[in-house]
């Protein structure tokens, strides 16, 4: 599921606007999706968004209607199913209607490619011709994310293209030889200071992502994330996951996927940790991610969760210190 808060105040006076704003909610346009818009006191609080196949599954529906309406509890929820299969899409709009209730309900929408219909197979309808509404293009100038599709979004972090590997080998060499001669406190200091980089070049990015795979630098990186400067680590964590080698992306990208939450971006961080269950589904910063969506944690409450997370996985990197220490000591002889 992806989890999205608004980032701004945009004007919304009619479906057409919000339709065209769905996109720019979630960071990409839906395809065979639900999403849920939840609306208190005329503001948009939370988007979320879901596979249509994924709420098939037995009580995966009431569980995203259940966390959402919890969190919320005196707000409204618009239900957008994404699909042109209208039986099913109504099917599954239907069912949210009934686990809310109708005094819950803002509309239901089913939107095709071509066009919206509104509360019933049968009624109010707009067609979709690609015009831009007033809220879209409201979006579009604060900078909101709408990427052509979902897998559009996951291609961007990726990792680097297979022409590039051989040229990163190299960089990433240099980078490691010349970290391995500094003493813990100078990479300290140049990680924090490459922190600070507004366009780090190659080089300085294979520093970075070298610097963070180990626990202190992991530690550095996320005491230095604020919602004031997430627009900026979410651009420098991009760039390091877009040009790192496959052994070092999973830090970085529990760091992007950290900055995508507080900056409301949703479908980057969902992308982020799907990519980290693949490659690294032990990484602790994973699980820390992960219980942030589960339990849509607003970016808001990161000074105060700040000390705890550190803690707990300054603790995890010392568990595991321990037992590497403890897997190279050689076995007892006989005897002794």
């Amino acid at each position: 599921m992806n989890v999205s808060e608004p980032p701004a105040r945009l004007a919304v006076r009619n479906i057409d606007d919000l339709v065209g704003l769905v996109p720019f909610l979630i960071g990409f346009h839906p395809a065979e999706s639900l999403v849920v818009v939840v609306i208190e006191s005329g503001q948009v609080e939370v988007t979320a968004r879901v596979d249509l196949a994924a709420v098939a599954e037995p009580g995966a529906l009431d569980d995203l209607i259940g966390r959402l309406f919890d969190r919320f509890p005196r707000a409204v929820g618009w239900f957008f199913a994404y699909s042109a299969d209208d039986s099913c899409a109504w099917e599954v709009l239907g069912a949210c209607s009934g686990l809310v209730g109708a005094t819950r309900v803002g509309r239901l929408l089913q939107v095709s490619d071509t066009v919206w219909r509104a509360d019933h197979p049968d009624g109010p309808s707009g067609a979709l011709n690609g015009t831009v509404t007033a809220a879209a293009a409201q979006a579009a100038v604060l900078g909101l994310p709408a990427r052509a599709s979902r897998a559009a979004l996951a291609e961007g972090i990726a990792g680097p293209p297979d022409a590039e590997i051989d040229h990163l080998l190299g960089m990433f060499e240099r980078a490691a030889a010349a970290l391995d001669r500094a003493s813990a406190s100078a990479r300290a200091r140049l990680l924090r200071r490459l922190l600070r980089e507004p366009e780090p070049d190659l080089f300085a990015q294979a520093r970075l992502a070298l610097l963070v795979d180990e626990p202190a630098g992991m530690l550095i990186a996320l005491r230095a994330l604020s919602r004031e400067r997430a627009s900026e680590q979410l651009e420098l964590w991009t760039g390091v996951v877009r040009h790192c080698l496959l052994g070092y992306q999973a830090v970085p990208l529990g760091l992007l996927a950290m900055a995508a939450w507080q900056t409301g971006d949703g479908a980057l961080q969902m992308v982020c940790l799907e990519r980290l269950d693949r490659i690294d589904p032990g990484l602790p910063l994973a699980a820390v991610i992960d219980k942030l969506n589960h339990e849509m944690v607003p970016p808001g409450a990161w000074p105060e969760l700040r000390r705890p997370v550190l803690a707990w996985l300054a603790e995890w990197s010392d568990e595991l210190a321990d037992r590497v220490r403890e897997a190279a000591l050689p076995e007892s002889r006989p005897g002794r």
